[in-house]
Formats: C-alpha cells, sequence, structure tokens
C-alpha cells in the first residue's frame, strides 16, 4: 500500500522532551567493553526503538524533532510511547574506539542492545543506513521488532553508490583516514563547516535544522568527537555495508514475519532514491515524504503522525 504523508499543523516543542537525562549501558564485544550513550523517554504506552542514520553525522539527537512532534501529540494521553535512543558505537556520544567495524559488528550490537535494553514489545524506527544494518540483524541473529519503520532506507556507503561498485581504492583510504598524523588531518578537512554545509544540502536535509549557523555547529561537534573519523571513515568507504547487492536486502525484508513499513524519501539522490523504491515495494505499506536522507529530521511531525 503507497499512501502520501499529508502536512500536519506545526507542533509546539516540548519543554521536558529535550532535557531528558544521557545514561550510559556497556555492551562488550570479543572482551571488550563498549559504553552506549541512551536516552529513554519512559512511558506506558508502546515502546519504540529509534536509530540514527549511520554517518559521519550520527546523532541520537537527529531523532530530537521527532520526539518532540511525539510529545506534543500526546499531551492529553496518559499512555505516552516510550521513545528509546541511542549513539552507534563509534559515533555520537558512545565510546569510539579504534576498532574493525563493519557490518556484522553493528548487526551483533543490534541484536544484543535489542535483548539488553528494550521491552519485548518494542517497534523499530530506523533511518537511513541502520535500517540495512537491521534487516542484516534480522537474517543472521534473528532480530524481531513488533513493527518495523524504516525511514529513508540505504545499504551503501557514499563511495559504493557514486562509483556503482566496490573498489579495492576504498579501503585504502579507509586506512589513510585511520593512520595516525594525516589520517587526523585528512578528517579534519572533511567535517569543516563548509563541507559539512554542502554534504548536508545535496545528501541529508535542503532546509532542516541542523542547517542553521546552531546546526551545522552541533553537527561538526558530533563529527569531531575524539576518535570519530574510525567509524566514520569505515562507513563512507563502504566498510559498513551489509550487502554486495540490493537483492540482499529485498530478501531480507521479504522474510521479515512482522509489519514492515518503508518511508521513501522522494527527494533523495536519485541511486538512493531507486533503493527505497525497490524496497517499499515488498513492504507491507510505503509512505512517501519529500526530503533527503534526512527525512527523519525535517519532516518529524509528519512521521510523528504516523503513530497517532
Amino acid at each position: 500500500m503507497v499512501v502520501a504523508l499529508d502536512d500536519v499543523p506545526p507542533a509546539k516543542v516540548s519543554a521536558n522532551a529535550s532535557t531528558l537525562p544521557c545514561s550510559r549501558h556497556r555492551w562488550t564485544y570479543r572482551g571488550k567493553g563498549v559504553e552506549i550513550a541512551i536516552t529513554d523517554s519512559g512511558g506506558t504506552g508502546p515502546a519504540w526503538l529509534l536509530l540514527p542514520a549511520l554517518n559521519t553525522i550520527s546523532s541520537r539527537n537527529e531523532w530530537q524533532p521527532f520526539c518532540d512532534a511525539i510529545a506534543n501529540r500526546q499531551q492529553a494521553s496518559s499512555e505516552r510511547p516510550r521513545l528509546i535512543r541511542l549513539d552507534w558505537p563509534g559515533f555520537g556520544e558512545s565510546d569510539r574506539p579504534k576498532l574493525a567495524y563493519d557490518a556484522e559488528f553493528f548487526a551483533r550490537f543490534l541484536a544484543d542492545v535489542r535483548r539488553e535494553v528494550c521491552p519485548a514489545d518494542c517497534g523499530l524506527i530506523a533511518a537511513g543506513h541502520a535500517a540495512g544494518i537491521a534487516l542484516l540483524a534480522a537474517q543472521r541473529h534473528g532480530l524481531t521488532f513488533q513493527e518495523w519503520i524504516l525511514v529513508a532506507p540505504t545499504w551503501r556507503g557514499p563511495f559504493p553508490t557514486m562509483a556503482r561498485r566496490r573498489s579495492r581504492v576504498f579501503p585504502l583510504i579507509r586506512a589513510l583516514v585511520e593512520a595516525p598524523l594525516v589520517g587526523p588531518l585528512l578528517y579534519r578537512l572533511n567535517t569543516s563547516r563548509s563541507v559539512l554545509n554542502w554534504m548536508g544540502r545535496r545528501h541529508v536535509d535542503g532546509a532542516g535544522p541542523g542547517l542553521s549557523r546552531g546546526g551545522l555547529a552541533a553537527r561538526q561537534r558530533i563529527a569531531r568527537q575524539p576518535g570519530a573519523r574510525f567509524a566514520s571513515a569505515a562507513f563512507v568507504s563502504g566498510g559498513l555495508d551489509p550487502y554486495n547487492s540490493p537483492e540482499g536486502w529485498i530478501k531480507a525484508a521479504q522474510d521479515l514475519e512482522q509489519p514492515l513499513t518503508v518511508v521513501v524519501a522522494d527527494l533523495a539522490p536519485p541511486k538512493s532514491l531507486a533503493e527505497m523504491v525497490s524496497l517499499a515495494a515488498v513492504a507491507d505499506r510505503a509512505l512517501h515524504l519529500g526530503g533527503r536522507l534526512g527525512a527523519h529530521q525535517e519532516f518529524s511531525r509528519e512521521l510523528a503522525a504516523m503513530l497517532g
């Protein structure tokens, strides 16, 4: 089923939705502990795990406008949804150690955190590359949710998407960014505000809050956290790609036993848009938004309307 999301009235910003405390969850991978930043709204209503997109500016705070919109819509309700959002290992305010980051690393993490942090009847809302990781975790680790909502989903990193293929050069670029001395310099050049602004307008959001002066400053702070270059370089070079071809994630989506909604961002870059449309064709429900790969930030009110 294909549905176009209608415009909804502007939402007032909730005073308490943006002041929830951050907690730390310790995840152990191959004997090494990694601390994960989590924000949990609490609430007695349906629970949802909100996964931010995996990219250089990835942060659980990109779900803040959505959480505010949900809070404002549910002010009169005694059962507000419980919204759990986290920073992936290597991103945001979670630990960012130098590790051999790959798709399996994140799929295993997601399966573990689902079991350790989320209630049994939890639903999933995943943005961007997080959608591909979630589908991989479903295939390899039996990941299940009450309901799946994938927003502007992708499965390939920027370099393989632009080239339409894998290349031996991409791992070399990753190694260069990870190297001491030259790596931090290259990474700093690629996380300047001018570059983040250009990339944001081209791929993420045409007029979202992240493109304001304050928004760009916040994105740069996220991108330049100590150790942030390791996971970021893995993503950009295709090291976090869960599949080698689109057939992989199509098959994973078809195999899900729970309801699947795919939200297509109609202004996404053409190659990514084509992949979204293909995935939406096998979903139980397809919704269309304007916007680019950051549609979950730019169209938070419309997404909140989906949950009632």
